[in-house]
């Protein structure tokens, strides 16, 4: 699983070997230095920028839409990533969105990597694969609850963004449920909705509405790519304003 960070990647567990490749090539080169075998650098202190204000750490928990499915380059064009360079320089990105998680699922595998980075922000889009596979809305609330838990134990000062469900009904994926039966997609988007909405106010968190008003797919079918689920480019950049609107508002950002 790539954790990837703005302007560089960084690498999970599942990485390690590059790691100890990197230490290794590291301790080549102090060597060759401490022998002379590399020109020495000298630092003009005239010429020293004092960092003058600390990195934050920004964390996504997602799926495949976090991730950056049905874009033509996932690791650089996704939603989170968007955010991160409207977010500027101060922050570095570890995306870990997964495809095809779940909620339950990221209580084990993406949560402890967010807690480990101890992040200053956390967005959390994770309800679609949920809904969609019939998971119970009374087991994604208990779960959502303690994933929003954890997160507040481990930093209390820790500002968190979470998304809503989006009109799936206008989604071509999900066009035969919705022709089948029109009014339980819907219920069950409200559900979750409500679900989502009693946790933010529960929690203090911001809640991120992608509603057909901030989210306009009926209007705007570019945004949704060719495999009829997955936001494209344009849909990512407007996932993306969205959020970071909506962290203005907040007053999270100037």
């Amino acid at each position: 699983m790539a954790v990837r960070r703005q302007g560089k990647v960084e690498y999970s567990q599942y990485h390690r070997p590059m790691r100890y490749g990197v230490l290794l090539l590291t301790l080549l080169l102090c060597f060759l230095s401490g022998c002379g075998l590399l020109p020495a650098q000298t630092t003009n202190k005239r010429d020293a920028t004092p960092q003058t204000r600390h990195q934050l750490t920004y964390v996504a928990i997602g799926a495949s839409d976090t991730f950056g499915f049905g874009s033509s380059d996932p690791y650089n064009q996704n939603w989170a990533t968007d955010l991160a360079g409207k977010l500027g320089p101060r922050y570095h990105l570890i995306n870990l969105g997964i495809p095809s998680m779940h909620l339950h699922d990221a209580l084990t595998s993406e949560l402890p990597v967010a807690l480990d980075a101890h992040p200053d922000l956390v967005t959390i889009w994770l309800a679609v694969n949920d809904l969609a596979d019939n998971v119970p809305v009374q087991s994604y609330a208990r779960d959502l609850d303690m994933l929003l838990q954890r997160l507040q134990a481990n930093n209390p000062q820790v500002h968190i963004a979470i998304a809503n469900v989006p009109d799936l009904t206008l989604l071509p994926h999900f066009a035969k449920q919705a022709a089948a039966d029109p009014q339980a997609l819907q219920q069950s988007i409200l559900a979750y909705n409500t679900v989502i909405a009693a946790a933010a106010r529960q929690h203090h968190t911001i809640l991120i509405d992608l509603s057909q008003e901030r989210y306009d797919l009926q209007h705007h079918p570019e945004y949704i790519s060719d495999d009829g689920l997955h936001p494209t480019r344009l849909g990512y950049e407007q996932l993306a304003l969205i959020f970071y609107e909506a962290l203005q508002t907040a007053k999270y950002i100037n």
